[in-house]
């Protein structure tokens, strides 16, 4: 057994020695197509694959120009054909020498240009020398004029000629300055072009420094064998991007069913140092090499002080997902790459084809999933955030997957309605996404009551007293159904009290007292004008603070 052993371990090293040795007969084979990539917040893991022929039941495959950035313990190798990886090495290569080919015309270009530059000087100065000399000419014709001037007889077709021919002179070299000039600023012009597109490359690293990967194989009696290396670099990052067409149901209605076409994409920006090229490409939530490290305790010191505080009443605006109103139109943002948010379970999304992205730090716009599914549109109106009524579709999350936070453009009809912000979603978790603003229905908030009541003789708690009024207007054709929304205060301590005022709040609401939201149904004929009443009372200990509060 021990001598099975031995022989085993002797051959392993035996082929160990042939890879790394400089023998022609284990010549290294040159591989690296990038394959595959998966995009994570703030980084990629890049694999590349490749072919290498084997001599002496062994094979050395170089994975040349990867980013000098990447992170070398991330370094692996792999291979298939049933070959075995026996030994991985990575060295940073200086590329002074070695420059990036699509750096090379550019580098090129810009010699000529400073060439045409500085030959557009030469000439312009001696324009410029030539034109201060025919304004001598001129000076000294002048004073040559004004003496022959006393002559009884003046040669005054004389002077006309060599006035004009001077004048001639003079305008023919401004004439050619100008020209030079204008060339000189376009060729300035193309200059900074090249130099920012050089400066991509610069910026990517393509231009100085890349490593070098060894991948050394035990090939197990094959010829040839495929191998891969992956590693993650910096420099990347995607966030997502929606787009969401409603095609209603019946034509000429502004509210019920219809078709929802959800399209998930993805922008990915890269600026690794290296171009992906056809590269299968996968969009991931997780977050690699967060939290690796087990935290430790730290040292907990209890202390006091005697001080005394007043209690103050504070009022917290809440994000509260029915309210949201939505958007009309271009102010919304997408999501931070950095910071995508799967709420704690990652996820990947494939792209069902394969893409091209340069490493220059722009954004490519790629499709991730096309999905289907019933929606339904309804008004709706949050006048505390916004007085205007929006068209919003309500849906479930049609998608296998969670959607993340990120922009969403709309579109009604197959007409681009506006840009909003997706929250996210789970799957199947209901959304609402807003189809703009309907400028038919108006709606106008007014606060009625805004009291704050003391205590009464025998009492020792005070009131706040809030009442508003909304008003709802149907300037359209037909009669329309409003959703108006509106919030209730919600207490979170137990000394203060929070009581809607039933007298002063119009009947028919339908009340989530948990999340303080009402809602009213309110049926409005072409013409008509409704009002809503909304009334509530806050209690509290005399002895709190009141700040100004709506």
């Amino acid at each position: 057994m021990m001598s099975t052993t031995r022989t085993r371990w002797t051959a392993a090293l035996v082929l160990v020695a042939a890879a790394l040795s400089p023998a022609p007969a284990l010549a290294a084979t040159r591989a690296g197509e990038i394959d595959s990539v998966v995009v994570f917040a703030d980084r990629a893991r890049v694999t590349r694959t490749g072919a290498a022929r084997c001599a002496r039941g062994a094979a050395r495959a170089l994975f040349e120009r990867l980013p000098a950035a990447l992170d070398t313990r991330t370094l692996r190798g792999e291979a298939s054909d049933g070959a075995e990886v026996i030994g991985l090495t990575s060295e940073l290569v200086d590329q002074e020498q070695l420059v990036d080919p699509r750096a090379r015309p550019l580098r090129d270009e810009l010699d000529k240009i400073a060439a045409e530059l500085r030959a557009g000087e030469a000439r312009q100065q001696t324009v410029s020398a030539e034109t201060q000399l025919l304004n001598g000419y001129l000076g000294v014709f002048v004073a040559t004029v004004s003496e022959e001037m006393r002559n009884p007889a003046p040669g005054t077709t004389a002077w006309t000629r060599t006035l004009e021919a001077l004048r001639e002179r003079r305008a023919s070299a401004q004439q050619q300055y100008r020209k030079l000039e204008v060339a000189a600023r376009a060729l300035r012009l193309r200059e900074d072009r090249l130099r920012r597109e050089l400066g991509y490359l610069d910026a990517a690293g393509s231009a100085r420094a890349t490593r070098t990967a060894a991948v050394t194989l035990d090939c197990h009696g094959r010829a040839e064998v495929t191998t891969s290396i992956s590693y993650v670099v910096p420099g990347a990052g995607w966030q997502p991007e929606y787009d969401l067409s409603f095609t209603p149901s019946r034509a000429g209605g502004k509210t019920g069913p219809g078709a929802v076409r959800l399209t998930v994409g993805a922008l990915v920006r890269q600026s690794t140092g290296e171009d992906w090229q056809g590269v299968r490409l996968q969009l991931s939530t997780a977050r690699p090499k967060l939290g690796a490290e087990a935290p430790q305790p730290a040292p907990l010191v209890i202390g006091g002080a005697e001080q005394r505080r007043d209690k103050v009443l504070v009022q917290a605006q809440e994000r509260r997902e029915q309210l949201g109103a939505g958007s009309a139109g271009g102010g919304a943002t997408g999501a931070s790459a950095a910071a995508l948010d799967d709420k704690g379970s990652a996820f990947v999304l494939t792209l069902p084809h394969r893409v091209s992205i340069a490493s220059d730090g722009r954004p490519v716009w790629a499709p991730v999933d096309l999905i289907q599914a019933a929606g339904n549109v309804k008004l709706v109106a949050t006048p505390k955030l916004d007085e205007r009524v929006y068209q919003i579709v309500a849906l479930k999350n049609p998608a296998a997957y969670a959607l993340l936070d990120g922009r969403v453009r709309s579109y009604r009809a197959g007409s681009y309605v506006g840009d909003a912000q997706l929250r996210y979603r789970g799957v199947g978790e209901p959304m609402e996404v807003s189809l703009g603003a309907d400028e038919e229905l108006k709606v106008e908030r007014k606060t009625l009551d805004e009291k704050d009541k003391g205590p009464g003789l025998l009492g020792s708690t005070k009131q706040i007293v809030r009442a508003f009024r909304v008003t709802l207007s149907n300037r359209a054709a037909g009669a329309e159904t409003v959703e108006l929304r509106e919030g209730l205060p919600v207490s979170k301590i137990a000394d203060v009290a929070v009581e809607l005022a039933a007298a002063r709040t119009t009947s028919g609401y339908q009340l989530d007292a948990a999340r303080g939201f009402l809602t009213w149904q309110v049926a409005l004929k072409s013409g008509e004008q409704r009002s809503i009443d909304l009334g509530y009372v806050i209690r509290l200990p005399d002895d709190w603070q009141v700040p100004a509060m709506r």
